[in-house]
């Protein structure tokens, strides 16, 4: 990880203005990344539930067909599409394998969408 672009000052020390300065931009920044990625999120959520429901309430699809279609891509691409949505920074300080396997367990836990 680039230790100049993620410092966020001398915990141990005094920092001075520029430091505290410096420290809190990274931390409003990252905040509102945070909320911004939560918020599109959400969007896709609701839209995928809308899109899914209304499938499902037409019967042009089998809940039980796309949760296994589901399994498959988790099983198959979860590592990927989490590797590429995080990207290096984040690469570097999360456990994306522990993570990955979270994530097929939960989209693995039911057969219905």
């Amino acid at each position: 990880m680039d230790e100049a672009r993620w410092d966020l000052g001398d915990a141990g020390g005094a920092p001075d203005d520029t430091h505290a300065d410096h420290r809190d931009e990274v931390v409003e920044t990252l905040a509102r990344t945070v909320a911004h990625l939560a918020a599109q999120l959400t969007v896709n959520q609701i839209r995928l539930r809308a899109l899914a429901t209304e499938l499902a309430d037409r019967t042009v699809l089998d809940p039980v067909a796309v949760a296994a279609r589901v399994r498959a891509i988790a099983d198959a691409e979860a590592g990927t599409y989490l590797r590429e949505n995080l990207g290096d920074a984040l690469r570097d300080v999360i456990d994306v394998d522990a993570l990955e396997g979270d994530l097929v367990a939960y989209l693995s836990a039911t057969d219905e969408v």
